[in-house]
């Protein structure tokens, strides 16, 4: 009798034994899957991002000018592919404000604080925030991203949110693209242009883009006057914004890319998550 239920539960700690071994070899499986269609996401990703730096070069070798109505604005709808699916987006950088124009060689700049000043205004924020942004910069070094200045006074997460919709962090000091820019961006630019006429002027110009930076005066009523300098009607810095999905892997990716000249646009950052 004992024999026999010896023989019992050494019979049943094979089949147990079995069983964890063929567990085993299914969850080795199932994450050599998981891991294969997330590098075929990831190579989709790649492909997508060289196509933003062809269609970015071959934009700069066909124009001097950037606007919403060239190509590499209309961006990329979810597409279906043979392994899943690709969206992608290409974004003017300098459509926006870049806050580390607001301190030049190490010291505050006044003319910029005045405009981030007005922006701040535009989009519902205390334009007071604009000394702490520039006395934080000054007493630092340039932001690298704009999550940095979370927890500073008066720039909650909510705060930085409204704010990040008309201002970005650059690796040096830009021009703002008066053909891409939205029009809290114009109302900041230009000292008593109003957020209601700034996005007349904003629909005007992504409808009619201008051919160069001075031409922008024409489009403001007589008395109003804006910086030349602070203007352009080309970029160098775009955000590119990608999303692949692939079985179960739904990964995504952003970068910043510095177009010089007609070649190539490099990389400055890459994220995926």
């Amino acid at each position: 009798m004992d024999v026999v239920i010896i023989a019992m539960l050494v019979l049943a700690l094979a089949v147990a034994a079995a069983a964890a071994m063929l567990e085993r070899q299914d969850l080795q499986a199932r994450a050599l899957q998981a891991q294969r269609v997330y590098e075929e996401a990831r190579l989709m990703l790649r492909c997508g991002m060289h196509w933003a730096r062809s269609i970015l070069a071959e934009d700069a070798r066909a124009s001097k000018v950037d606007h919403l109505r060239e190509l590499w604005a209309s961006g990329l709808p979810p597409t279906e592919v043979q392994i899943g699916s690709l969206a992608g987006e290409i974004r003017d950088e300098q459509s926006l404000f870049n806050l580390n124009n607001v301190v030049r060689d190490g010291k505050p700049h006044p003319p910029s604080i005045e405009i981030l000043r007005r922006l701040l205004a535009a989009v519902g924020l205390s334009p007071a925030l604009a000394n702490t942004i520039a006395g934080a910069i000054a007493a630092t070094r340039p932001l690298a991203d704009l999550g940095e200045l979370n927890g500073l006074p008066g720039l909650d997460a909510q705060a930085l949110a409204r704010l990040q919709r008309c201002a970005t962090v650059l690796p040096r000091p830009t021009t703002v693209n008066v053909n891409t820019a939205p029009a809290e961006v114009l109302a900041g630019l230009v000292e008593g242009l109003t957020v209601s006429d700034a996005q007349v002027v904003a629909r005007r110009l992504a409808a009619q883009p201008l051919g160069n930076a001075g031409a922008f005066q024409s489009q403001l009523r007589p008395g109003r006057k804006v910086d030349a300098n602070d203007l352009s009607v080309t970029s160098e810095f775009f955000v590119v914004s990608g999303r692949a999905k692939v079985g179960g892997a739904d990964l995504r990716m952003q970068a910043l890319l510095q177009r010089v000249g007609t070649a190539l646009p490099v990389i400055v950052w890459q994220r995926t998550s």
